[in-house]
């Protein structure tokens, strides 16, 4: 298989056109994304700012999280998912199938609830302290070498939160990537799984070939 991974931020206008851009050239035989059914739906029906109370309500800390990326949505004037959306504009003008490769939204809010009050406070209280010692844009945070920094710390002080998050939706996505057999994909996901994956493909016993799209 040959691969093509687009790391992207969720809240980023350059991450939904890397994310084009790259589907467009390579014109793979299948764009994997990080979506699931459910978030698929909220996108293309416009609902991505919405989240139900009944959820609200049963994962509070879901609800939480999904204000504070509303939020630095706004800030940044981009709708988080957008790269989502510019990857399945892309994917239907060259025809191709898209494969949704993320667990289901509700069974990863369900895995939030699990983790202990003693993270979810550091996490509340940390204050976004970044381990560099000062403010970087969110072009540099998407740098390789830190995200490697930040990943290492997150698994270090939160490490249940990291298997929530980032662990265990690398192996759920990989495995979904691998049951359909494509020869050439081109995958769309969150920066920070990127190094998971390129992991997972190095142990893994396919013959895998794989670049990252800049």
């Amino acid at each position: 298989m040959q691969l093509m991974l687009v790391p992207v931020a969720h809240i980023s206008k350059k991450s939904a056109e890397l994310a084009k851009e790259t589907i467009l050239r390579e014109k793979p035989q299948l764009i994997g994304l990080e979506l699931c059914r459910e978030r698929l739906e909220g996108l293309v029906r416009g609902r991505a700012r919405s989240m139900d109370i009944v959820t609200a309500l049963r994962h509070p800390t879901s609800a939480l999280m999904f204000v504070a990326q509303q939020a630095l949505g706004k800030w940044w004037h981009v709708n988080p998912g957008s790269e989502m959306l510019e990857a399945l504009r892309a994917a239907s003008e060259i025809e191709r199938p898209v494969a949704l490769l993320d667990r289901p939204i509700r069974a990863t809010a369900r895995q939030i609830e699990r983790i202990p009050l003693k993270e979810k406070f550091g996490m509340l209280f940390s204050g976004g302290a970044s381990p560099f010692g000062k403010k970087m844009k969110l072009s540099d945070l998407m740098e390789p070498e830190n995200l490697e920094v930040l990943l290492s710390k997150l698994e270090k002080d939160f490490p249940v939160s990291y298997e929530v998050f980032v662990d265990s939706r690398n192996r759920y996505m990989f495995r979904k990537l691998l049951f359909h057999k494509p020869e050439t994909a081109v995958l769309v996901v969150g920066a920070a799984h990127v190094p998971g994956i390129l992991k997972l493909t190095k142990e893994s016993e396919e013959k895998i070939s794989v670049e990252i799209a800049r």
